[in-house]
């Protein structure tokens, strides 16, 4: 059974404005960040290579404990994923899920309980693992 692309239909004003209304800034024609207390946070609208008509809302972390981004590419960031690895299955739960996702123990804990799965790079890995 294959994963249904639950977003890949997505009206991309709405994304806009809904983006915009939870603090995310557009930083290109289909890309918002936002600064949350240990995350720049990046949500990425990506067309298909294989349909003018399929698209993926990709969403992205880079913890500012390694520094500031140097681009707000999607794919440079630390940890990414797509909407519909995140317990999601609209643009108000996507929303509410990356708010749930603004600390380091977000995050581990959303990959621990697998409320959450994605790539995580091994820059970040350290940084999740729990200290004695």
């Amino acid at each position: 059974m294959t994963k249904v692309a639950i977003f890949s239909d997505l009206d991309a004003v709405e994304l806009d404005r809904l983006a915009r209304q939870n603090g995310f800034r557009t930083m290109g024609s289909r890309t918002w960040a936002r600064r949350t207390a240990e995350f720049v946070q990046v949500v990425n609208l990506q067309r298909s290579q294989w349909s003018n008509e399929t698209r993926y809302l990709n969403f992205a972390l880079w913890p500012l404990a390694l520094g500031e981004p140097t681009s707000f590419a999607e794919s440079k960031f630390h940890f990414r994923t797509r909407a519909e690895s995140m317990a999601a299955r609209g643009l108000r739960e996507f929303f509410t899920e990356a708010d749930k996702l603004t600390t380091l123990v977000e995050l581990a804990e959303a990959l621990e309980t697998n409320r959450i799965s994605g790539l995580v790079s091994k820059d970040l890995r350290p940084l999740l693992t729990p200290r004695a």
